[in-house]
């Protein structure tokens, strides 16, 4: 439907330019006036998406209650838990978090799986929230040992 408006109100405007000389210089100022405003709600919108991964640090959300189990085929996990929002001014709306699977067997640990994931949630300042997300792996992780899952938070997206 915006494409279509679009369309319109260029087809409008070179049409006007064409049939209306004396209104050509008004329609380039508007066209450079149109051309600006968008530039300046692009280069906006990019300082405020910098800046929503820097308002909370990755130490001021915490995870809490971990809970992992099986996922509709061999190669999906489904990972749950909680995540409190430790700062007191802003919201967090998503997260990065990786998970790690490790094949342990004595002291020694391999790493059999490692994936990363987008995590939409959203927590307010000084609350906690649970989250359940499925996490398909590339290859399905084969432990020998015993599994040893760790989960750590890369990124942070807050307002």
């Amino acid at each position: 439907m915006l494409r279509i408006a679009l369309f319109i109100l260029l087809a409008i405007i070179i049409v006007v330019a064409v049939y209306a000389p004396k209104f050509r210089r008004s329609l380039g100022v508007i066209v450079v006036v149109l051309m600006a405003a968008i530039g300046f709600i692009i280069w906006q919108d990019t300082l405020e998406r910098g800046l929503e991964l820097e308002r909370i640090s990755r130490e001021q959300a915490q995870l809490s209650d971990m809970q992992v189990r099986s996922g509709l085929n061999t190669r999906s996990f489904v990972v749950g838990g909680r995540i409190q929002n430790v700062s007191q001014h802003y919201t967090i709306y998503s997260m990065m978090l990786q998970a790690t699977i490790k094949d342990c067997e004595g002291e020694t640990c391999k790493i059999v799986g490692q994936e990363k994931t987008m995590i939409p949630v959203e927590v307010p300042p000084d609350q906690v929230r649970g989250f359940s997300v499925t996490i398909p792996f590339s290859g399905a992780p084969k432990v020998q040992g015993k599994a040893v899952w760790e989960y750590e938070i890369l990124l942070v997206r807050a307002r």
